[in-house]
């Protein structure tokens, strides 16, 4: 490329919000188009700056190295090269020669270019120690701009968490720790101690040139870099992004800057703010002008939030409940489904359709399930008798029942005919009310009268009877006050029933007889015969629940799809656990259902996952600076999860016995917490990133190996103290007994009710960090909670002193807590305390709506969102973690140990566990120790990288 060829290319550079954008066609023209710019803007600079001299900032990584290259071979424009002062912005820290250091691969340039390395390049010197090599090169930077006064182009990338050089968010809490903390490398004033790490003004107070930071999710931890204040003030900063990746990297992080300011999080916007900014980008087509519409948005259309999704008013909501007789439906999904249409949540045009085998009676299937309704309604203190009786009618009226066989094709034929029918009804396209309408229909009875006025067409746009005017008098709702030729009648669309009129908007057309299909009714193809097939603006979302046993789920979803599916139908399908056995099991039912239904449509359950705490986690640990930052294996001993119940099995041995607890909570509920504790940063906040992040953690598990785990079993307490057992009003699973009582038991099971096992994430952030997992059965409280343990304080080596902790309880109450080591007052001695993080107690005169979890996995399903859903490639990730030992423990007849009703669990459990979580115990003094983080000591990751 010439550069008069290139400089017909620069009218074509776009300005977007303070950022210019030069666009290129592929990886050659980018390469090509980048070293010409950047020679450009040097031969301009030396043309204006005193005494020719031009400075000139370096960043290192894979994409800069092409267009040096090309710079090199550049001819056309005159540069004088002894004029050219280069500095390194980041470096690693390693030798000069190291493959990984930043110098190493870029100093082809330096010796192409005939540098004198001594007084045209400023670089650090990695021979020496970390301290001294920061010190030294702080002073060089500042003798260069002592010298020269400026920076006059800074060369940038991106990386995959958003930093630039080796600025790392938190940029701040970075700086401080590695460089300021106990005095490591510069003076730990008051002012920068005390500051709030989340102010965009501490940046500009931390004054120093170069800083040393330090990173997890690279290849090399240590960095040496110059400081976001310098790279702002260099007069003119490029940023190179030459994938596709990498651009949708900078739209995202445009999109987060405009909900949270931060440059803490997103360093480059400081640069952007300081002007002057470019970016070459390659791998989008149009990527100014996708960014332009972007920018002339409203602004709550950029809003990342979930909560911004606008509800389609045209919509009907049709939820079938497959089993809808069980417990599951009973006592969860239609209370939590009553409880979002109380809160106005669900859309007003709703249908809920209950499908089961039981022969009954729509009244006596609603006074079953309205046992739990109304317990739901004591949460509504402000109601009074008489509207919480309203709410209830008012659901009742939106209910169906439906007696069928899942694995009947004759059933779902049947089941088409009365779903379309009671479609058509609730959106009013047909004749009849709906409290004229059968509730309840058998699809298993010949008898005509079942399936009166049911039409057989599955397409709400087929064409609707036309009624004899009578007829029509009793089902429009204004009947009593349309006519041709009044203009004050009760019904505000009387203008429209003319039979001449050409404007015609009644939404209750089909009920006003003789209507001329030329009067203009944007519902006019269902009220006349000529026009069966015109449309209907309504969306019909159909979310099929599948409250039954998985090995009902294929013939149900074939069924389905082969006598219901409509394309002018949404289709969800949400699917309860198991899913499977194991693997092989899990493979074999994963590839029917996707046989029936794509992915897209597929919303598998956890509830855990819809509870408010768990869905609260990812911000928890993504918006406090102390947990993002300490959140690796640098800091954190171990991370132990426990889910314990008071309750046996008694009752479900029937469904527990052939799956045991770690098919019950361990594959499942715990890998999930886990992921959800230890996933990195998504690139944005959607849920295909999210999802990615959990797949990433669940790919980096190894299988969990038998010599790391203990199973048990629960027998009769010898303490048992109540005689309850012949009361029929107890329920048996609270009171003492053995797992074997239960009649539906193999007296010989080996099932176990209790697990504790601990395993390893292989990532670089925590390589060596035990995850330790322990639930049961029958113990001794209810609980789940998640206890994020840290190291001890370096030069510590009392093994009896508490570890700080970092503990959240998910149940029974919701709770956050921080357990830490201060001084008894007036005394030398150090105890625990525990600093109660939670807000909960202070609420509790004015506490908002929380949602409960089957709530929220059902809202969140109907507004299309996936992340509190399980995917396919997650499941397969669990199954693959613990197949190896749940067919081991089969294969080798392993019996559980056995413990009391009402106990911990096993004395082997916590044997293993206290080999690496820190129960400690009361002590005395405290030696005097160093207080210097463990953050320094990373001599087993430098191994480990080699």
């Amino acid at each position: 490329m010439e550069f008069e060829n290139f400089l017909k290319c620069l009218d074509e550079i776009k300005s977007v919000n303070n950022v210019k954008y030069m666009e290129t066609e592929d990886l050659a023209d980018f390469n090509k188009k980048s070293a010409y710019y950047i020679c450009k803007e040097i031969h301009e600079k030396q043309l204006t700056n005193e005494g020719g001299y031009v400075v000139i900032g370096l960043s290192g990584g894979k994409t800069p190295i092409d267009v040096y290259k090309n710079m090199c071979a550049i001819k056309d424009i005159q540069i004088d090269k002894n004029k050219l002062i280069f500095f390194i912005i980041d470096e690693r820290y390693k030798p000069d020669d190291h493959k990984f250091s930043n110098y190493n691969n870029i100093k082809f340039l330096f010796d192409e270019l005939n540098i004198n390395k001594e007084t045209q390049l400023y670089k650090p010197d990695t021979k020496k120690d970390l301290v001294s090599c920061i010190k030294d090169y702080n002073e060089q930077i500042k003798s260069m701009l002592e010298k020269y006064k400026k920076i006059d182009i800074a060369i940038l990338g991106m990386g995959s968490d958003f930093h630039i050089a080796s600025l790392f968010p938190n940029v701040y809490y970075n700086i401080y720790m590695n460089n300021y903390q106990n005095n490591y490398i510069y003076e730990d004033n008051e002012t920068i101690r005390s500051l709030h790490p989340d102010n965009n003004v501490n940046l500009s107070l931390l004054n120093e040139h170069v800083y040393f930071t330090t990173t997890n999710n690279f290849d090399v931890r240590k960095r040496i870099t110059v400081s976001l204040n310098v790279l702002s003030n260099s007069t003119n900063k490029i940023f190179l992004l030459n994938t596709a990746d990498k651009l949708n990297l900078w739209k995202n992080m445009l999109l987060n800057f405009y909900v949270n300011p931060n440059y803490n999080l997103y360093p480059a916007f400081k640069v952007i703010d300081s002007n002057n900014t470019t970016v070459i980008a390659c791998g989008h087509k149009n990527y100014s002008k996708m960014l332009e519409d972007l920018y002339v948005q409203k602004p709550d259309t950029l809003s990342l939030s979930s909560d911004n999704r606008v509800e389609n008013k045209n919509e009907l909501l049709t939820a079938v409940i497959f089993g809808c007789s069980g417990d599951l439906a009973k006592k969860k999904i239609y209370p939590a489904l009553f409880k979002l249409f109380c809160n106005n949540l669900l859309p007003k045009n709703i249908l809920i359709i209950g499908f089961a085998r039981t022969e009954q009676d729509f009244e006596s299937f609603f006074n079953k399930i309205s046992v739990y309704l109304k317990t739901s309604l004591n949460s509504y203190k402000n109601l009074s008798v008489f509207e919480k009786v309203e709410r209830l009618n008012s659901f009742k009226s939106k209910c169906r029942y439906f007696i069928g066989n899942y694995l009947s094709p004759e059933s779902f034929e049947k089941f088409n005919v009365y779903i379309t029918e009671e479609e058509k009804v609730a959106l009013g396209c047909c004749g009849q009310k709906n409290n004229e309408k059968h509730k309840q229909v058998d699809a298993t009875s010949q008898s005509p009268n079942n399936l009166t006025n049911i039409n057989a067409t599955n397409n709400i746009n087929n064409e609707c009877e036309s009624s004899a005017p009578t007829d029509s008098l009793k089902r429009c709702p204004y009947s009593s006050g349309y006519g041709n030729t009044s203009g004050t009648t009760v019904c505000p669309h009387s203008s429209y029933h003319a039979v001449k009129s050409s404007n015609t908007k009644c939404p209750y057309l089909s009920s006003h007889a003789n209507i001329s299909v030329n009067s203009g009714c944007p519902y006019i193809s269902h009220h006349a015969n000529k026009y069966g097939n015109s449309g209907c603006p309504y969306t019909i979302t159909r979310m099929l629940y599948l409250a039954l046993p998985p090995h009902i789920f294929v013939s149900t979803l074939e069924n389905y799809k082969k006598h219901c599916l409509n394309k002018n139908r949404i289709n969800k399908i949400l699917l309860e656990k198991p899913f499977g056995k194991d693997l092989e099991s899990f493979k074999i039912l994963s590839k029917q259902i996707l046989e029936a239904f794509p992915e897209k449509n597929i919303y598998r359950i956890d509830h855990y996952l819809g509870k408010d705490m768990v869905s609260g986690l990812l911000k928890l640990k993504f918006t406090n600076t102390f947990l993002l930052s300490l959140m690796n294996r640098h800091f954190i001993k171990c991370i132990k999860i426990t889910l314990k119940e008071t309750k046996g099995v008694y009752g479900r041995g029937q469904y527990f016995d052939p799956y045991g607890i770690i098919r019950d909570v361990m594959q499942n509920h715990m890998l999930q917490l886990l992921t959800l504790i230890t996933m990195e940063h998504p690139t944005d906040l959607n849920d295909k990133s999210i999802q990615n992040e959990k797949i990433k953690i669940l790919k980096s598990i190894a299988s969990i190996k038998l010599e790391d785990t203990v199973i048990g079993q629960y027998i009769k307490s010898n303490n048992d103290d109540t005689n309850n057992s012949e009361n029929a009003n107890i329920d048996k699973s609270k009171i003492n007994h053995s797992y074997l009582d239960d009649p539906h038991v193999d007296p010989n099971s080996i099932t176990p009710t209790f697990c504790a096992c601990v395993l390893y994430i292989n990532s670089v952030n925590w390589h060596g960090v035990p995850i330790i997992f322990k639930t049961g059965k029958a113990l001794n409280n209810d609980i789940c909670e998640i206890k994020i343990q840290f190291h001890n304080i370096m030069g510590s080596s009392d093994e009896s002193m508490y570890n700080n902790e970092f503990v959240i309880i998910l149940q029974p109450v919701e709770g956050i807590y921080l357990k830490l080591m201060i001084k008894k007052m007036g005394s030398e001695e150090m105890e625990e305390v525990q600093l109660n993080l939670s807000l909960n107690e202070n609420n509790n005169n004015n506490k908002p709506y929380v949602p409960e979890a089957y709530e929220t996995l059902l809202l969140e399903c109907y507004k299309g969102y996936k992340r509190k859903f399980i995917s396919d490639e997650e499941l397969y990730e669990s199954w693959r973690i613990f197949t190896p030992l749940l067919n081991e423990l089969q294969e080798k007849n392993i019996k559980p140990l056995s413990y009391p009703f009402g106990s911990s669990g096993p004395q082997e459990a916590y044997d293993l566990i206290k080999k690496y979580y820190n129960y400690g115990k009361n002590y005395e003094t405290t030696a005097k120790f160093c207080r210097k983080s463990s953050y320094y000591d990373d001599s087993l990751f430098d191994n480990m990288r080699g």
